[in-house]
């Protein structure tokens, strides 16, 4: 029985592996052979597909102008391609688990094999330029593999539904105010737009890439909304309060960004306010004693405050130069502001009133 969860397991995340990185070698060879390449040697356009396969897991990437001297380091990488691997992941967990009902072995061999595969790409796509952090690749493949095979409506995860809808919609809160931001910054992407000119098949993927990067603006836009703002660039600083912005990548979704203070806008912080006492009422809602909500408060805030800050030290990061480092949120001021704010509520609405009701049962 082992031996055949072993195999199917290999044969899935193979699958898996391959049901986007097929795709993405036929993009590469497509866009390598419409460039008009004088070179024969199509290992180039091959490796390249791995590298995007492994951006789509967040992997990092060290780049090298010569055998010994860093040139900079690319861990600013779309959020968005993530869903691309969790979905053909989840996608074959679950037609495993029709044939197969020990899911702990199942979960266990496929998340094994799937980090093994990309530890094998990341070690084989690595050039004297470009090197994939090889760690790094097993380890976040593993996290999606096992995200991708967790049940969500499991009764054990039901604390944790409510501040996801919220969450959730705080998200799309962000995706509003930079659909909003581009509205209003027109001119500016346009400008972005004729400055690149990458033709119509350079300019479909490079559509496609900045779709994917919508997440991590999203995770900006937040934390501006929130009054933390964030940077693109080294000595940089957006935020509503304090605007200071040195140049701005040719990359048209990026014109999306403010051109000076909005002190108006930090008055948003309220909203994450609202969200903190809404988490917690729930939490009051659903237990029964003082003491069990102190409990329910302390797994919700510790479950939040990880996916916080994985979020935002995913959406952040370095492009390429120094000059471009940090791109994004700071994720620990990030993460612990919006944990300040389910603390602000949990003061609120059970602190406070435990300690009146001590009070007033001593006097």
């Amino acid at each position: 029985m082992a031996a055949r969860i072993l195999l199917l397991t290999l044969q899935q995340a193979l699958r898996s592996c391959a049901l986007l990185l097929f795709p993405l070698i036929f993009i590469s060879m497509f866009a390598w052979a419409t460039a008009g390449s004088t070179s024969g040697n199509t290992t180039d356009p091959i490796r390249a597909a791995l590298w995007l396969w492994l951006a789509a897991h967040a992997v990092h990437f060290d780049l090298q102008g010569s055998a010994t001297h860093l040139f900079g380091t690319l861990t600013y990488l779309p959020l968005g391609a993530v869903v691309l691997p969790f979905f053909a992941l989840r996608n074959g967990y679950n037609r495993l688990r029709n044939d197969i009902t020990q899911t702990r072995p199942l979960r266990i061999f496929l998340v094994g094999w799937y980090a093994l595969l990309a530890l094998l790409i990341a070690l084989l796509s690595q050039t004297g330029s470009i090197k994939p952090s090889w760690y790094l690749s097993g380890i976040f493949a593993a996290v999606v593999a096992i995200l991708a095979t967790i049940n969500f409506k499991s009764d054990v995860l039901r604390f944790l539904r409510f501040p996801s809808y919220l969450l959730i919609i705080l998200l799309g809160i962000g995706f509003v105010a930079v659909g909003l931001s581009l509205m209003v910054h027109l001119a500016i992407v346009k400008d972005l737009t004729i400055v690149i000119q990458p033709g119509w098949i350079g300019g479909i993927l490079f559509l496609l890439v900045q779709i994917l990067y919508l997440p991590n603006l999203a995770i900006s836009a937040i934390s501006y909304l929130f009054g933390l703002g964030f940077s693109l660039g080294q000595g940089t600083s957006i935020s509503p309060f304090h605007f200071s912005l040195h140049q701005i990548p040719a990359i048209p979704v990026l014109g999306a960004l403010p051109t000076g203070t909005q002190s108006s806008l930090g008055y948003f912080a309220i909203l994450g306010i609202f969200i903190g006492l809404a988490i917690v009422l729930h939490i009051n809602f659903r237990t029964r004693s003082f003491a069990h909500g102190q409990l329910e408060l302390l797994k919700v805030c510790g479950l939040v405050l990880a996916v916080l800050a994985a979020v935002g030290y995913l959406s952040s990061g370095s492009l390429i130069t120094s000059a471009m480092s940090p791109v994004g949120v700071v994720w620990w001021k990030f993460s612990g502001l919006i944990i300040l704010f389910i603390f602000i509520g949990a003061i609120v609405t059970q602190y406070l009133p435990w300690v009146f009701r001590k009070a007033r049962s001593r006097s």
